[in-house]
């Protein structure tokens, strides 16, 4: 729902649209398969010179995230040693979790693992989160990765993905489509309301959707800079680590573009 914004408006013919978890859709531009997406940050910063902005779009939280969630059955300031479940749907979260765990609660954790496996704490990311806080599935505590983060960098916004094109992909193309983006948003950052009514199957209410789609922002600004810079920062610092390749029967979509 948080991309929602993008898509509401888009003309049917500005671009064929697949449907992908964010590490899929990156590694999936790798390839040379997507022209173009908003795609993890943490993939972005390594993927590097492959990649070329599309404006300044982006989708980061002002404060806290509410749908970037770490459940736990201690503190996590206690998980030292402990296993932790995360998606292999996840880039920029783990990577961003990585960094607090090192950076903020000062613990290592023993080991990362599937959401399938035995875990004492476990990551889970978008639509299902939002879904899963009512049901904490008896881990007792709930930490929120966009508060912390907020909390840690006094102030700060994180910035989870940027709207970002190959650089082969057919400049032309790339243009119209970045012309039909910016008016998508344009019209779809005025309609809110209305894409808070939709998707019933979250289980929220009108306004606590609208309230969840208030807390990004989707416009890089002076903040969101400094957020990045950082996070590239803190995460440059921490041994090279990535969850597995997702399999394909992923649930978690993201939409992104098609070549």
């Amino acid at each position: 729902m948080n991309s929602d914004v993008f898509y509401r408006a888009l003309p049917a013919d500005a671009a064929d649209l697949v449907e992908m978890p964010p590490r899929a859709m990156a590694a999936a531009a790798e390839r040379g398969e997507l022209d173009a997406g908003p795609l993890p940050m943490a993939e972005v910063l390594r993927m590097g010179d492959l990649l070329v902005p599309i404006g300044d779009y982006c989708v980061a939280t002002k404060r806290e995230s509410v749908s970037i969630l770490l459940f736990s059955r201690v503190p996590a300031e206690e998980l030292g040693g402990a296993k932790i479940a995360v998606t292999d749907h996840t880039s920029s979260s783990v990577q961003l979790l990585r960094v607090l765990f090192a950076e903020r609660w000062l613990v290592e954790p023993g080991e990362y693992v599937g959401l399938d496996d035995e875990h004492d704490a476990a990551l889970v990311i978008g639509d299902p989160a939002l879904r899963a806080r009512g049901d904490r599935g008896g881990f007792p505590h709930v930490c929120d990765l966009g508060t912390e983060w907020y909390n840690h960098t006094r102030g700060l916004p994180f910035v989870y993905a940027r709207w970002m094109a190959r650089r082969d992909a057919e400049p032309g193309m790339v243009a119209e489509f970045a012309t039909a983006l910016e008016r998508a948003y344009e019209e779809g950052i005025e309609a809110l309301g209305d894409i808070a009514g939709g998707r019933p199957e979250l289980g929220m209410t009108q306004a606590e959707k609208l309230s969840y789609l208030e807390g990004f922002s989707y416009r890089l600004g002076a903040p969101e800079y400094a957020s990045l810079e950082r996070f590239r920062k803190s995460h440059s610092r921490l041994p090279p680590w990535r969850p597995p390749a997702p399999g394909s029967d992923s649930t978690d979509k993201s939409e992104s573009i098609s070549a």
